[in-house]
């Protein structure tokens, strides 16, 4: 939370009981190489990656197997979200590549009351998805 210049490279995160990796609030986050692997069924709420409130954000070369969004860029949610007003922007998703039966890879749509701005998608591989992505 509300801190800059964020790297996280190269490490496995495994079987999360929630989000595996929120940052908020924050400025220059670096997501670079990192494998996130949660059960791919009856392990709800299990997101991958959720920028909130971020600016300056890179995800890269990431594999990401999870039971809920592998990618979810979000920016508060109902009034709290419209108070505080940061919105996620500047956002590149490239070279990643994605699993989940049941929601999105990438969820740009739920808890986005404070905005959001300028994300790109490049290189994205999915399978097995109840749906590719929600914007």
């Amino acid at each position: 939370m509300w801190s800059k210049d964020i790297v996280v490279a190269n490490i496995t995160l495994k079987n999360s009981p929630f989000w595996h990796f929120h940052p908020y609030d924050c400025t220059n986050v670096t997501v670079s190489n990192v494998t996130i692997l949660a059960p791919v069924s009856g392990a709800p709420n299990t997101d991958g990656i959720d920028p909130d409130s971020c600016q300056d954000v890179l995800i890269e070369n990431c594999y990401i197997s999870v039971c809920d969004d592998a990618i979810a860029v979000k920016s508060g949610w109902d009034q709290y979200g419209i108070a505080y007003g940061r919105p996620s922007c500047n956002v590149v998703i490239r070279n990643v590549t994605a699993r989940s039966l049941v929601s999105a890879g990438i969820s740009i749509v739920s808890e986005m009351s404070g905005g959001i701005v300028n994300v790109t998608v490049e290189v994205w591989r999915m399978s097995a998805s109840g749906s590719q992505g929600k914007a």
